[in-house]
């Protein structure tokens, strides 16, 4: 289940990558399986660990079908799953060719400063998508559920969409593109929030769950949901070049060229 559409991004077989936030490692696994090499960087060890678990896998699953896994002792196409913090990601300006930065904004203390390191780790000519949850579903949950803002760790402000364009402009992104994603996850998480945001054994819960779960191999409901994109979307994804012309002066951070 990606929110980040990688024709959107204009990836090609090669281009170094970060997911910054990567939480259980759905973009990365993606990045992998399109030929580039990738780091995968978040703050939660229990995530990571799922990260590689699932990479590995990856790898046994290619070798096992006689393909190229995007691990080799080459090293052609390479992996790292480190913990780091968006706020001051260890690596040198103009890094990557692509960046991702899926959900993580609306959980951070200081998401400009969080802009300004993703835009100075992307190269010149580069590519970032960010996503965050729509304002609509996140004012509906907030009216819902006391805990949605409360819980530790979760969500501490809402993003208007011309409120995240800005912000990425001011670090010399330009917007190139927008679309909306996991309507299907707007109803289930409002259903945690009126039945229990921590009962997850309630029915109505555990029922939109399994249409979650269905949605992915189900061609139908898949396009069902594209559908109601349009109406209820949980996710807004902005996809934004590094003109260099733009790009504001940044010093050099910590470098890791693993």
């Amino acid at each position: 289940m990606l929110t980040v559409d990688f024709e959107r991004l204009r990836l090609q077989a090669g281009m170094t990558t970060l997911d910054a936030g990567c939480g259980q490692g759905r973009h990365s696994l993606e990045l992998l399986r399109r030929g580039c090499p990738a780091v995968a960087m978040d703050l939660n060890p229990a995530d990571l660990a799922h990260t590689r678990y699932v990479v590995a896998a990856l790898v046994r699953e290619l070798r096992e079908a006689g393909g190229a896994p995007p691990l080799d002792a080459g090293r052609k196409v390479g992996f790292l799953a480190m913990r780091g913090d968006t706020l001051n990601l260890p690596f040198a300006s103009g890094r990557f060719d692509r960046v991702i930065c899926s959900e993580v904004l609306e959980h951070v203390a200081d998401p400009a400063r969080a802009a300004r390191e993703l835009a100075r780790v992307l190269k010149p000519g580069g590519v970032i998508a960010v996503s965050v949850p729509t304002p609509f579903t996140e004012w509906v949950y907030r009216y819902s559920s006391d805990d949605y803002f409360r819980t530790p760790g979760g969500h501490v402000r809402i993003f208007a969409p011309r409120d995240l364009a800005a912000l990425l402009a001011d670090q010399g992104l330009r917007v190139i593109d927008v679309n909306f994603e996991h309507a299907f996850h707007s109803i289930y998480w409002w259903a945690r929030c009126v039945f229990g945001l921590h009962n997850e054994a309630h029915p109505v819960i555990r029922h939109c769950k399994k249409i979650l779960t269905y949605t992915m191999f189900s061609p139908r409901l898949a396009r069902a949901e594209r559908f109601f994109n349009h109406i209820v979307p949980k996710s807004m994804v902005l996809y934004a070049s590094k003109d260099a012309a733009n790009s504001p002066q940044v010093e050099l951070g910590p470098t890791a060229d693993s």
